[in-house]
């Protein structure tokens, strides 16, 4: 028992030494867990601290399983790794329980107990979550299908943690989209459409190239996008927009629609969240308007028919209304209407020039992008106009989209050497971190959903 004491001493005083607090505003609105106290402190708080027992049949899987899952929850700045060499259990097996006061004193307050096994090409998971404080077991996970998909076995660990613990949907199987842009002497900038995982792995590029492309936008399943094309001509050595085209990409077959060739330039595409129709914007004679397009019948709608420039529409989560930002009152604001066009009214009225609303998928924030003689900011406000605040600043940021759970916005940022980056912020404006990319990144998309082969799941 003395020397248990001792350890524990030791390594409490290790611990709140790397100890670190983030604010807290909603992120953490329904923890579970009735024995896990968080301790809050003028809007601070702990982060709960985890530990991970990882066991596989294949030892070689072991490390970088642990990696992935303890990387997506410790990168939320909600948990906090207790080392494995602290560790004074070994779990092996899934029945293995684990004695509670070796756990204790090593300051654990979550436990999770997680088996690997691979029988041919098949991955079978099994995790048992525990509350270390209550000595209670507080959820069971298991899952199996294709062992190359393990990188996907392990987000979907995390987000079972994190939906257990915090009480929010996780959002680390998840997928991001982006324009990849290489600068080149002959002819200024080439840009690809590139697709990854939200934490940066198993990157590839979807487009040649060969045109100019931008906006890629996820359909409401993850199953495709719709992305500009623009036809270019080389004037003065600079390559210049001339035509345009809309298409639908299909991931799983890695197929390419064109759905609709328009007069003007169009901008801002999103789909409807039904996935029947796009919301864009065309320009035309120095005005800008926004149309539909029904996917199944191809017809285009005009929504709105001012002189003014409206642009970069976003839908509610219910489709019932349209965020939008126009020039229609003197300077670019948010403005909202209904899904058919009417009802128009103004929603910021702050100091500066406001730009590319989305609508979080929870409907209860809206991001954009402002400018004012202070610089570049991304933001949230609410959609009756209240609680509008800034989360991250910088030399140019812009394009602004949401994880799968409303609290987390992605962003793309432009630094003052030009270097074009991929950055994320929560929405309590902390834990703000860059997104790696091979090279420079623009337009960054989050999908809602992926797929995969992975079955026979059971979440906690």
């Amino acid at each position: 028992m003395t020397c248990l004491k001792k350890m524990k001493n030791s390594y409490l005083q290790k611990l709140k030494k790397s100890m670190c607090t983030i604010l807290l505003l909603a992120m953490l609105s329904t923890a579970v867990g009735a024995a896990t106290e968080v301790e809050v402190k003028q809007g601070v708080m702990k982060p709960v601290s985890v530990a991970l027992n990882v066991h596989a049949t294949d030892s070689s899987r072991e490390d970088e399983f642990y990696s992935i899952v303890i990387n997506d929850l410790v990168g939320t700045f909600l948990f906090r790794e207790i080392p494995r060499g602290a560790f004074m259990q070994v779990l092996r097996g899934p029945k293995k329980k684990p004695t509670f006061p070796l756990w204790k004193v090593i300051n654990a307050q979550y436990l999770a107990n997680i088996s690997l096994s691979i029988d041919g090409g098949t991955l079978r998971l099994s995790v048992v979550l525990y509350d270390v404080l209550s000595e209670t077991q507080v959820g069971t996970l298991s899952a199996s299908g294709d062992v190359r998909e393990w990188r996907k076995f392990a987000h979907i660990v995390a987000n079972n943690i994190y939906e257990r613990v915090v009480g929010e949907q996780g959002y680390f199987d998840t997928k991001i989209l982006y324009v990849s842009v290489k600068k080149n002497r002959r002819h200024g900038k080439t840009h690809r459409i590139a697709m990854m995982d939200q934490d940066g792995h198993n990157h590839s590029y979807l487009t040649d190239g060969q045109s100019l492309v931008l906006t890629p936008r996820f359909s409401p399943t993850g199953r495709e996008f719709c992305f500009f094309a623009y036809k270019e001509k080389v004037a003065r050595g600079r390559r210049v927009p001339v035509s345009a085209e809309i298409y639908r990409y299909n991931i799983g077959a890695r197929s390419v629609e064109l759905l609709a060739k328009l007069n003007g330039m169009p901008y801002a595409p999103r789909y409807s969240p039904s996935g029947n129709g796009l919301i864009f914007s065309i320009a035309q004679n120095g005005a800008s308007s926004l149309y539909t397009l029904d996917l199944v019948t191809k017809r285009l709608t005009r929504l709105t028919k001012s002189r003014c420039i409206d642009t970069s529409p976003s839908y509610s989560p219910d489709g019932k209304q349209i965020v939008f930002n126009s020039d229609r009152g003197g300077t670019p604001q948010l403005y909202i209407m209904d899904e058919d066009g009417s009802n128009v009214r103004r929603l910021s009225f702050g100091n500066g020039r406001y730009a590319t609303p989305v609508w979080s998928p929870r409907g209860d924030w809206i991001a954009f992008t402002k400018t004012n003689r202070d610089g570049f900011f991304i933001g949230i406000i609410h959609p009756d106009g209240s609680g509008e605040r800034m989360l991250a600043t910088g030399y140019l940021v812009e394009s602004p989209t949401w994880s799968p759970n409303g609290r987390v916005v992605m962003y793309a940022n432009q630094d003052y050497a030009r270097k074009e980056k991929i950055y994320s912020v929560d929405i309590t404006g902390y834990n703000k971190h860059e997104i790696a990319t091979p090279g420079d990144a623009v337009d960054p998309e989050w999908s809602s959903k992926t797929t995969s082969s992975i079955y026979s799941r059971n979440s906690f």
